[in-house]
């Protein structure tokens, strides 16, 4: 008796937990990319394929004009076909 007792409120607590954490995930939406690293560094967006990147790790290339930064050579190579 005591057996199913414990059993019973382990399923409910176990359940509990999984309904708070989809709850949470559902309710919270995701949050943006930081600014800035934990360093201060700026972070910059890949044009090619979204990844946000440290400004010092960035693959730096000029198209039209403009300085871009990319995650890789590959993205570089990719973007600057397109252009």
């Amino acid at each position: 008796m005591l057996v199913r007792l414990i059993i019973w409120l382990i399923v409910g607590f176990l359940i509990y937990t999984a309904f708070q954490a989809i709850k949470q995930f559902i309710l919270k939406p995701p949050s943006p990319p930081p600014e800035k690293t934990a360093r201060g560094e700026e972070m910059v967006q890949d044009p090619e394929c979204g990844t946000y990147v440290p400004r010092s790790d960035a693959v730096k290339a000029e198209a039209k004009g403009k300085t871009h930064y990319f995650c890789s050579a590959a993205c570089r190579d990719k973007y600057l076909e397109r252009s």
